[in-house]
């Protein structure tokens, strides 16, 4: 079979990186990463495995996204949410699949997120601001047809890595280590970076299958009690869930600056854009998604035996998780920029 070239959309970040890694072992494929940093350490990093190229460019940028298209067969798409705000993630999300259309790829695979709002039946406080672009481009996609360019979905959510990062736990004076999250009954379906990884390979490998599939990712529905006791029973060490108010939350554990506009600082936006939300706005209502997404019967909702079928090694569990990894509870960095400044 000869050698496929894939573009890779967002390859060099924490999404990104697993992917590439996942198909640079193997000879089928020929990687070509789009970054607008070639010099970054993890650029270079990727440069370094087998089968990997490196391309500088600028996802929004049409001159960039036609030379980065040239000779591509497969592509993966992940735009950065933060970023480009809602606005300018809907309008790159329809424009790189028509380029890719133009340029002759065969199978496009759209990194998602879920429809909140939608799924909310229209609930404001569930319109999540990163949610919202990806998700109707997503509704956009649907409408077309799988030829001349087979398309799949790729549909994520919470990193299960944050749990080192924005949601990681902290160290009491008596050695209890505490989660504090504002999730009240709900729970948050992780996903497992290596799994998306394996994930997109699957849908690359499996074209009849794929072809107008979105697939949903998900380790499983954790709650913040499930987090805390696999903590305590992977490492040994007393751990327990505290549930806060999410206004408490963004005090002690802001995710960017509260009054900051996502988006705002891409050049194509207007900083006065209204549809543009602050930190504070955004990461309310994605807590207010997941409060509503618990046990696998709210709102968010993943095919675990889908998943098992054709990932039958995917990780299963939070707890199951922490020990492939060595959790500790301790501050490793997953997500550059949550805000998108």
């Amino acid at each position: 079979m000869p050698q496929q070239t894939a573009l890779m959309i967002g390859g060099a970040g924490a999404q990104g990186v697993p992917i590439v890694k996942a198909l640079a072992n193997d000879p089928k494929y020929a990687i070509r990463v789009l970054t607008r940093n070639p010099n970054s350490d993890t650029a270079k990093e990727l440069s370094a495995l087998p089968n990997v190229s490196i391309a500088q460019g600028d996802a929004s940028n049409e001159t960039d996204l036609r030379n980065a298209f040239q000779a591509v067969d497969l592509a993966f798409v992940n735009t950065n949410s933060f970023a480009l705000g809602i606005r300018a993630e809907i309008y790159w999300g329809m424009r790189i699949f028509e380029i890719a259309i133009e340029s002759g790829v065969k199978h496009y695979i759209w990194s998602a997120l879920e429809d909140a709002l939608a799924l909310s039946g229209y609930d404001e406080a569930c319109r999540v601001g990163h949610y919202e672009g990806k998700s109707k481009v997503t509704e956009w996609m649907r409408s077309k047809p799988q030829t001349p360019m087979r398309w799949s979905v790729l549909t994520t959510g919470p990193y299960i890595e944050m749990l080192s990062e924005l949601l990681r736990p902290r160290e009491g004076e008596d050695g209890t280590w505490l989660f504090r999250f504002p999730l009240k009954d709900g729970a948050v379906p992780f996903v497992h970076l290596d799994d998306v990884g394996n994930a997109v390979k699957w849908l690359l490998e499996h074209p009849g299958e794929a072809a107008g599939m979105n697939l949903k990712m998900s380790v499983e529905h954790a709650s913040g009690e499930c987090v805390a006791k696999s903590f305590t029973a992977v490492t040994g060490q007393p751990s327990r869930y505290e549930d806060v108010e999410i206004e408490q939350w963004m005090r002690e554990s802001p995710p960017g600056p509260l009054e900051y506009k996502m988006g705002q600082g891409y050049d194509g936006n207007d900083p006065d854009d209204p549809t543009l939300l602050t930190v504070e706005q955004n990461f309310t209502k994605w807590w207010n998604l997941y409060q509503r997404s618990g046990e696998n019967k709210g709102l968010l909702k993943t095919d675990y035996e889908l998943l098992d079928r054709i990932l039958p090694d995917r990780v299963k569990s939070v707890a199951e998780w922490m020990e492939k990894v060595g959790y500790t509870g301790e501050r490793r960095f997953v997500i550059k920029n949550y805000s998108g400044q």
